[in-house]
């Protein structure tokens, strides 16, 4: 039987406030029947391992990739360091080269020693006059002989003037 046939028969068999209490309760029991059938049932989230495990295993390789991002950027930096340092040190050894090579040439041998002679101890030639200009700056012949900024091939070339001269005033 039916819904519809079961109130027909209470009507019936019961007085009619009963009927109508009796008829509310059915249709609020059809109409909650109905809601729970639209809606969707939402069940209760349970901690689930598999989830815990995968977000672990996300947040480990996150972590890696970025320390290795970093340790790649860091290595990529030094390499470029080197490779400056390497090119200057290059240059270097060219110059050292052609400087073996007027070695072996008497007249650039020569060259050499006299260049050498002029710019590091000031030396002139014979019957050579030379003009100094004070008003200009960095002069070499003003500083004296053998000061470490005007040494070209000195190792202290790191000093600059203005401490070669506190120097010569002390």
């Amino acid at each position: 039987m039916n819904d519809h046939q079961k109130i027909i028969e209470l009507k019936r068999k019961i007085n009619h406030d009963d009927f109508r209490r009796q008829e509310m309760e059915i249709k609020e029991k059809n109409r909650k029947k109905k809601l729970e059938a639209q809606a969707p049932k939402q069940t209760k989230r349970k901690f689930n391992v598999i989830n815990f495990i995968f977000s672990c295993f996300v947040l480990y390789f996150a972590y890696t990739a970025f320390n290795q991002y970093m340790t790649i950027h860091d290595l990529n930096g030094q390499i470029e360091e080197k490779e400056t340092i390497k090119a200057e040190i290059e240059i270097k050894a060219a110059d050292l080269k052609q400087d073996v090579e007027k070695i072996n040439d008497e007249e650039a041998l020569m060259g050499l020693v006299e260049e050498i002679a002029r710019d590091q101890y000031k030396m002139v030639r014979p019957n050579e006059i030379i003009y100094i200009d004070k008003n200009k700056n960095n002069n070499k012949f003003m500083g004296g002989i053998g000061l470490n900024g005007n040494l070209n091939n000195s190792d202290n070339t790191d000093n600059t003037e203005e401490e070669n001269n506190q120097k010569t005033n002390e």
